[in-house]
């Protein structure tokens, strides 16, 4: 397979149409791998989401930077691959994550070139025309040569970008040989001379994370937010909010953003009309075995605008524009849940949105989604109130057994209430959930069965309400992938 394959886009998209675990409302390239986001960028009318691409296989290796946009962030439109490894250019075997800036009108990628694991140069490349389709590596390359004293051999990474005032500043992840993960801060006049300032921030987040990858800073609201993902293993994607006196940043705040594994190597901007908007990369949850056969593996989640909440904790909801995607709409009120007897929707679907609303009595409620009519297959979405703990099981999704399965649990910020919000994003293989508006849980799942299609809710012990329940359809935004294409 060659890279001149993905240059008729709709054609290859249609050769992977009928998968039923691939999205139609996500982002996702034609077929094989894809990993981190990169270079989100708006220009000239157009958001551009570049990402981390191997246009040779569904599995990880030789890395180049795909390249799409979109006029309002869930319509995408496919275009070439903008970087791609060149031998002696410093990204030899691969162009590694980054960040895309604004340089005098100039749209600049800031990214990681990967020689070997030991050799993982800053390089700057700057767009060629005002679609950003070519590109032309700076010859100033590299502009950070290699990693400074007291970090790990194989763990400096991943540039961000912005600017401070007058100059550009820089953080770059990082495992210390202390044992801290870091933040490493850099600054410029030009993107071309960078000067080390040390650490911006480090920490050991927990004890198996070894190194930050893809660390984001900026400023949301009176405060500052580093947002960093754990690595090795990717452990999930945890935030620090505090101070930034434009040297150090002294954290007052700190959890995890999405209480999964499944999302990992975020990516933020701030966008012109205030709002602060992150992609993120989900993983899959199958054997390689199984991604080969697919022909295609990876899927960004919806892009998430972020805010802080009262108590200056980190939230994060689905963009306003995915409201533009619900087709049919079915909307219940007043529903009655019997811990006997679960309410079962008169809606199926595997692409779909729910908003829902319950009044509590019972200790643990939920719903579930892609639900075989005999049980057989099932996810469960749910919560126990007198706990305040929220989960998302996929133990009974599929009765493959080359995915992997679990119980992810969060604890649920507050009190006790009687009332609860819960949104659900069902797209294929991906489950993106929202409790009360702030907590989320990301998963993906991959049923067997073409009929596992059915939603259901459930209580346990004493009886619920549900006065409201929205479940849209949700159109495609890859036209060419759905079936019935001819």
């Amino acid at each position: 397979m060659t890279v001149e394959f993905f240059e008729d886009f709709e054609t290859t998209r249609r050769e992977m149409a009928g998968d039923p675990h691939r999205p139609l409302y996500h982002f996702l390239p034609p077929r094989n791998w894809m990993n981190d986001p990169n270079g989100l960028f708006y220009w000239q009318g157009k958001y551009h989401l570049f990402y981390q691409f191997n246009p040779y296989g569904p599995l990880w290796g030789f890395i180049h930077w795909g390249h799409a946009s979109s006029e309002d962030l869930v319509h995408w439109q496919d275009h070439p691959i903008a970087l791609t490894p060149e031998e002696g250019a410093g990204d030899d075997n691969g162009c590694f994550s980054g960040c895309m800036v604004n340089d005098t009108g100039v749209p600049t990628a800031v990214y990681t070139g990967f020689v070997s694991f030991f050799d993982t140069p800053v390089l700057i490349a700057r767009a060629q025309d005002p679609d950003l389709i070519r590109w032309q590596k700076s010859p100033d390359n590299p502009v950070v040569a290699e990693k400074p004293e007291g970090v790990n051999d194989t763990d400096f990474r991943d540039p961000y970008v912005w600017r401070q005032e007058e100059r550009w500043q820089m953080v770059i992840g990082a495992g210390m040989t202390d044992g801290d993960s870091a933040a490493l801060l850099y600054e410029s006049p030009d993107l071309l001379s960078w000067d080390y300032l040390g650490p911006l921030f480090k920490h050991q987040t927990f004890d198996s994370v070894t190194m930050w990858e893809c660390p984001n800073f900026f400023k949301l609201g009176d405060s500052y937010v580093l947002l960093v993902s754990l690595f090795p293993n990717a452990q999930g994607v945890y935030y620090y909010v505090g101070d930034y006196d434009g040297k150090r940043f002294s954290p007052h705040t700190q959890g995890l953003l999405a209480q999964d594994s499944i999302f990992y190597a975020q990516q933020v901007r701030q966008l012109g009309d205030g709002r602060t908007i992150l992609f993120a990369w989900l993983l899959e949850g199958r054997s390689d075995e199984a991604i080969e056969t697919a022909g295609w593996a990876g899927v960004q989640a919806i892009p998430r605008q972020l805010a802080l909440d009262e108590a200056g904790h980190l939230i994060s909801k689905p963009v306003e524009e995915l409201e533009q995607l619900r087709q049919a709409a079915h909307h219940f009120k007043d529903i009655h849940l019997d811990p006997d007897h679960p309410y079962v929707v008169p809606v199926k679907g595997s692409h779909l949105e729910i908003e829902a609303e319950f009044e509590i009595e019972a200790a643990a409620i939920g719903v579930g989604v892609l639900g075989a009519p005999d049980g057989s297959e099932v996810t469960r979405i749910g919560w126990d109130m007198d706990k305040r703990e929220a989960w998302l099981d996929t133990t009974q999704s599929s009765l493959s057994g080359d995915v992997k399965t679990g119980v992810q649990k969060v604890k649920l910020p507050g009190n006790r209430t009687d009332r609860a919000q819960l949104h659900v994003l069902v797209d294929g293989s991906v489950i993106e959930v929202w409790f009360n508006n702030s907590v989320s849980i990301t998963a993906r799942v991959y049923p067997t069965r073409l009929d596992s299609e059915g939603i259901f809710f459930f209580v346990d012990g004493l009886e619920g309400q549900v006065p409201s329940l929205d479940v849209w359809e949700m159109e495609a935004v890859w036209p060419a992938e759905l079936p019935d294409v001819g």
